[in-house]
């Protein structure tokens, strides 16, 4: 896959500490695309039983798992500082042009998730939101195994 998409971006990204390179591994990102499968799995359990928030957040870890893989596969990895965001901004800014329609709803998942995580006193989960949040998940991570072993490492 061409290094042309997101290219500035992820060296941006580089520069202000919100993404490191690291050995590129696709042992690991397989690892992680397992671990977002296992994730969504979780979030269908919790969401059969109505737990709503444990659902939400397990869909959110299955889609940053996923996302991260991507990144691990290109020899790519969030810091602390970039954290969840740097995973949705490193993805948005290389993957819109091939996955624009599954890649839309991630800002609104983290914030979501974040919304969740951190609620004040009117934060609601919607059973809707998370079923609907659920099926783009499942989609999501599909989409990306398939484009994981088309991936090259990151060259400065």
């Amino acid at each position: 896959m061409s290094w042309a998409p997101g290219r500035e971006a992820i060296l941006g990204m580089i520069e202000r500490h919100h993404l490191v390179i690291v050995v590129a591994s696709s042992d690991l990102a397989r690892s992680l695309l397992a671990q977002a499968d296992e994730a969504l799995e979780t979030a269908s359990e919790a969401a059969l039983a109505e737990r709503w928030y444990s659902a939400y957040a397990n869909l959110w870890d299955g889609v940053r798992k996923a996302l991260s893989a991507l990144l691990q596969a290109q020899g790519l990895r969030p810091t602390r500082t970039g954290g969840h965001l740097a995973v949705e901004q490193a993805a948005v800014a290389q993957f819109t042009g091939s996955m624009g329609v599954l890649l839309r709803p991630v800002p609104r998942m983290r914030s979501t998730r974040n919304d969740a995580e951190y609620p004040d006193p009117d934060t609601q989960m919607q059973p809707a939101r998370v079923l609907a949040d659920l099926g783009m998940a499942r989609d999501l991570v599909e989409a990306c195994g398939k484009v994981l072993p088309h991936l090259t490492v990151f060259q400065r």
